[in-house]
């Protein structure tokens, strides 16, 4: 489930857009997402494997890939090494041989590893064109794809032998695109990278996007609070983070239905950093209903406003 983490940044006063005529007080919140291959709590040494057929076109393709994602992983919380030397007999670029649950338990022990990251393939596939654009200046463009499969093992329960193994493919399709404007066609060339240069670069791309997957992300994302003014009780807690207190302010009653909606705005807020979402989700529909209430173009604004925000939090609730 992700998270979230709040953060204050000195909850500046914002003059309003010639379209929002409400001031606000701007903070951000930190969201961690969890990783997109999720694997078990007990995994943190990862051998990274080489059992691919070298790309004709880039013989060190497969190690500058193992390489990047074993560089990325060093700065997360996994200790990741690589298995230089590729596992695989075939002649074959395109035939896959993959490792049996044998053959993983074996490396699993001789390297005293908890996971297997091994990469079955990698294809990489540059393309370029340059063409005359409509103002008579030269478009350039370099797209790359590498595509990789891999084979993550492990073992189920910390227990050996091949009957114990688990194991999960894996298939990616990791783009690169350069491009450049010019005035002649060779300038809008030249500044495009050698076919050589694309496919080392896709290479250390896909060893970087695998290593992604295996992280957990970090979002910050901007988040607006009304001002309800000088005695406004729930921001002199909220600044404090005193979160229940501000919450407890704001939903006393209100001196009339503009500060109503502020309020219920500021309690979504606050409700979300605390992680309670459906709660947050409910005071936007109390912000939604008391703007629903007023009748200027401002409120109908600030309705727009409250929707989209409850539209991120409908989102985050579904993940």
């Amino acid at each position: 489930m992700e998270s979230l983490k709040f953060k204050i940044v000195a909850l500046l006063l914002l003059l309003s857009a010639a379209v929002v005529h409400a001031q606000q007080w701007h903070t951000t919140v930190t969201i961690s997402h969890p990783a997109e291959i999720n694997l078990p709590e007990s995994i943190t040494d990862i051998l990274l494997v080489n059992n691919t057929v070298a790309h004709p076109d880039i013989p060190s393709g497969a190690f500058y890939t193992l390489m990047a994602a074993s560089e990325m992983l060093d700065g997360s919380d996994y200790l990741p090494s690589v298995l230089e030397s590729s596992q695989n007999s075939s002649g074959s670029l395109y035939r896959k041989q993959l490792l049996t649950n044998t053959q993983a338990d074996s490396l699993l022990l001789n390297y005293q590893s908890d996971a297997l990251l091994v990469l079955n393939q990698l294809i990489v596939h540059p393309s370029s064109e340059c063409f005359q654009t409509d103002n008579e200046t030269y478009y350039a463009y370099t797209q790359g794809i590498a595509a990789t499969h891999w084979t993550l093992f492990f073992r189920r329960d910390g227990k050996q032998g091949a009957g114990a193994i688990s194991s999960r493919t894996l298939n990616f399709a990791d783009t690169l695109y350069w491009e450049n404007e010019a005035e002649t066609w060779n300038e809008a060339v030249q500044a495009m990278p050698s076919a050589d240069e694309a496919r080392s670069e896709m290479c250390l791309y896909a060893g970087e996007r695998l290593a992604q997957r295996l992280m957990p992300t970090v979002e910050t994302d901007d988040r607006y609070l009304y001002d309800l003014g000088d005695d406004d009780q729930g921001m002199y807690h909220f600044v404090r983070q005193h979160w229940q207190q501000a919450i407890e302010a704001w939903q006393q009653p209100q001196k009339d239905t503009k500060a109503e909606a502020y309020a219920a705005a500021n309690c979504a807020v606050t409700y979300e950093i605390l992680g309670e979402l459906d709660e947050a989700y409910a005071a936007c529909a109390r912000a939604l209903d008391a703007f629903s209430r007023l009748r200027s173009a401002d409120a109908r604004q600030q309705a727009v406003n409250i929707s989209y925000y409850q539209e991120r939090l409908r989102a985050r609730m579904a993940k």
